[in-house]
C-alpha cells in the first residue's frame, strides 16, 4: 500500500510538473502565430471553463471520494457503476441545455459581449460553438478523472494526461505553424483531440467496472451523494465566483485583442498559487493527524515551519516578476507590445497572488481542526463586499483596476482575516506568525530589489534567453538568502547537506 501511495504521489508531481511546463512554453507561440484576438478567444475559453466547473455540483470529487469508498468492498463495484450512471444521466440533462444556450447566444456573445475587431465574426461566432460542445466533453473528462482516482490509478491517469496534453498543446502548435492560423481550425483540432481523450478515459472507467446489463440511473443514488456533493460545490462555486469575476467582466469591457494580452497576466501570476500547492498537499494530512492524536503543540510548530516555507519561496518569486514584469513578459513571449500593455497588471496581480498563497494557511489551520464553518461563512460575505470594488473598478479603470483591485482586496483580507482564525483555533500566536515567520523573507526580498535597482541592469541590448537567465539567477539569490536567514529552515537544509556528503564519503 505505501509503494502504491508512493507511486501514485511520485506520478502526481511528474504530471502536474509537465503540465505546466508545457503550457508554458507553447502558449507564447499561440500569440505569435494566431495573433492577439485570437489568442484573447483562446483565454476566453479557458476562463468559460473555469466558469463552467460550476455545473459540476461537486461531483467529480464526490466520485472520487465514492470510488476509493467502494472499490474494495463486496458488490461495492455494481453500486459505484450505478452511482456512475446516475450522474452521467443528470450531466447529459445539464449538457444539452448548455450546448443549446451557448449554440443560440454564440451570436450575442460574438457582437455583443466581446469586442471584436480584426477576427470575422462568423469565425468567432463558430469558434464560440464548438466552445460549448468543448466544455461538455472536458466536463465528463474532469468527471471520469474523478473515478481513476479514487481506484488509486493515478500512475496511469498521469500517463494519459501526459500523452493528450502533448497532444493538445504540441500538436496545436505544429497545426497553426505549418498548416493553418485560423482559429477556428485550432478550436476543431482542440475538439477532435478532446472527443478522442473522452473515449480513452471512458473505456478505462468501464473496463474497471464490472460488466452487466444496462442499470437504469437511480434518484436515490443520487440522494445518498447529495448533502456531500452540495457541500463541496458550495465551497468550490463561491471560490469560482470570487477568483473568475474580474477575467468574466474584461472580457466584456476590453478588446478581444487586449483580452489575448491578458491571458498572459492570468497564466504568470495564477502560476503562483501552483508554488505552494506541494506543500498543501503535504501538510494538510500531518496536521489533521497530529490533532486528532492530542499533539497541538507540534501541529503548531509544523504551522510556523510550513509558513517559513511557503514564504520563502513566494517572496523570492513575487520580488522578480512584480519588479521585472515587463522583462519576464517580453522574455517569455517575445512580444513587445503584449509586454508593455500586460506589465503594470501583471505588477499588481503578481502581489495580490502572492498575498493570498500566505493568507491560505489560515484555511489549512481550519482544515486541521475540522471545522470550516468560519471559511464557509468567509466565502459568503467576503464577496459581498469585494465583488462590487472589483466590478466598478474594471468598468472605470480597466485591467489595470481589475489588478490593483485584486491586490487591494486580498491585502485588506490579509490583515483582517488571519488574525481572526488565530484568534479562535491557536490564540496567541498571531504576532509571532507574522514577525517570525513571513517578516524576514519579505525584509529580505524588499532590501535585494531595492539594491538591484539601484544596480539598474540594462536589459535593453540582451537577448531574451539572457533576460531570463538574469531573472532566475537573482530570484535564486533572494531563495538562498531568505532560507538561511530562519533557523530551521537553515538547520533542515544543512542537515540535508550534511546528510549527503556524508553518503558520499561512505
Amino acid at each position: 500500500m505505501k509503494s502504491n501511495l508512493k507511486r501514485n504521489t511520485i506520478a502526481n508531481y511528474i504530471g502536474q510538473l509537465y503540465s505546466i511546463l508545457i503550457g508554458i512554453i507553447i502558449l507564447p507561440f499561440y500569440l505569435q502565430y494566431l495573433g492577439a484576438e485570437a489568442y484573447g478567444l483562446v483565454g476566453f475559453f479557458t476562463m468559460l471553463m473555469s466558469w463552467m466547473m460550476l455545473l459540476d455540483i461537486g461531483m467529480t470529487g464526490t466520485l472520487a471520494r465514492e470510488a476509493a469508498k467502494l472499490k474494495d468492498k463486496s458488490n461495492g463495484l455494481f453500486e459505484l457503476k450505478q452511482l456512475i450512471r446516475s450522474i452521467e444521466s443528470l450531466f447529459l440533462i445539464i449538457s444539452l441545455f448548455i450546448v443549446t444556450l451557448i449554440y443560440f447566444s454564440s451570436d450575442s456573445i460574438a457582437t455583443h459581449w466581446l469586442t471584436v475587431k480584426e477576427l470575422s465574426l462568423i469565425t468567432v461566432e463558430d469558434s464560440i460553438k464548438l466552445m460549448g460542445i468543448m466544455i461538455i466533453i472536458r466536463w465528463f473528462v474532469g468527471f471520469y478523472q474523478g473515478a481513476i482516482v479514487g481506484f488509486e490509478q493515478q500512475v496511469w491517469l498521469n500517463g494519459y494526461k501526459v500523452f493528450f496534453n502533448t497532444l493538445k498543446f504540441v500538436g496545436a502548435f505544429l497545426l497553426i505553424k505549418y498548416i493553418t492560423t485560423d482559429i477556428f481550425h485550432f478550436f476543431t483540432y482542440q475538439l477532435i483531440i478532446g472527443t478522442l481523450e473522452f473515449i480513452v478515459i471512458q473505456n478505462k472507467v468501464y473496463r474497471v467496472l464490472p460488466k452487466t446489463n444496462f442499470i437504469l440511473p437511480s434518484i436515490e443514488a443520487l440522494r445518498k451523494i447529495a448533502p456531500f456533493a452540495l457541500s463541496i460545490a458550495f465551497t468550490s462555486g463561491v471560490w469560482i465566483i470570487f477568483t473568475q469575476a474580474d477575467k468574466l467582466l474584461l472580457s466584456h469591457y476590453i478588446p478581444l485583442s487586449e483580452y489575448g494580452y491578458f491571458t498572459l497576466v492570468v497564466i504568470v501570476s495564477g502560476a503562483i498559487l501552483q508554488l505552494s500547492a506541494p506543500i498543501t498537499q503535504a501538510i494538510l494530512p500531518r496536521m489533521t493527524s497530529l490533532i486528532s492524536n492530542g499533539k497541538e503543540h507540534e501541529m503548531l510548530t509544523l504551522y510556523h515551519q510550513a509558513t517559513q516555507f511557503v514564504s520563502i519561496v513566494i517572496f523570492s518569486v513575487v520580488a522578480i516578476i512584480s519588479t521585472y514584469s515587463y522583462e519576464l513578459l517580453y522574455a517569455w513571449s517575445g512580444d513587445t507590445e503584449a509586454s508593455k500593455w500586460a506589465a503594470p497588471i501583471l505588477f499588481w496581480y503578481t502581489l495580490g497572488y502572492g498575498i493570498l498563497a500566505i493568507m491560505s494557511f489560515q484555511y489549512y489551520l481550519q482544515y486541521a481542526y475540522g471545522n470550516l464553518k468560519y471559511h464557509v461563512r468567509y466565502n459568503i460575505y467576503f464577496p459581498i463586499f469585494a465583488l462590487p470594488i472589483i466590478y466598478f473598478s474594471i468598468i472605470y479603470y480597466g485591467a489595470l483596476g481589475a489588478g490593483v483591485a485584486w491586490f487591494v482586496i486580498q491585502l485588506i483580507s490579509f490583515i483582517i482575516w488571519p488574525a481572526y482564525v488565530h484568534h479562535i483555533f491557536a490564540k496567541g500566536i498571531h504576532k509571532n506568525w507574522l514577525i517570525k515567520d513571513i517578516l524576514p523573507a519579505f525584509i529580505v526580498s524588499l532590501s535585494y530589489i531595492v539594491i538591484i535597482r539601484l544596480i539598474n541592469i540594462d536589459f535593453a541590448d540582451l537577448s531574451r534567453v539572457m533576460i531570463f537567465i538574469i531573472l532566475v539567477f537573482n530570484g535564486l539569490i533572494i531563495l538562498a538568502i531568505n532560507a538561511i536567514i530562519y533557523p530551521n529552515i537553515r538547520r533542515i537544509v544543512f542537515q540535508k547537506i550534511y546528510k549527503n556528503e556524508s553518503i558520499k564519503h561512505e
